[in-house]
């Protein structure tokens, strides 16, 4: 399960790293397209179900 995890905590780095990124190409408005937007959404999906993971096998 820890494999998993240490899995689950890559990916959410990852896809925070793609976060910065449209950041990145925002700034300084940060007006971010509809795609954008939805992307944004994933990434957040991504790291949250990773981090819930995280949680339940490390914490609870």
């Amino acid at each position: 399960m820890m494999e998993k995890v240490v899995e689950k905590i890559f990916q959410s780095q990852f896809a925070l790293v793609d976060l910065r990124e449209i950041l990145r190409k925002t700034k300084p408005v940060f007006n971010l397209s509809e795609e954008q937007k939805q992307q944004v959404v994933d990434i957040i999906k991504v790291v949250r179900e990773s981090m819930d993971l995280v949680e339940k096998v490390l914490v609870k």
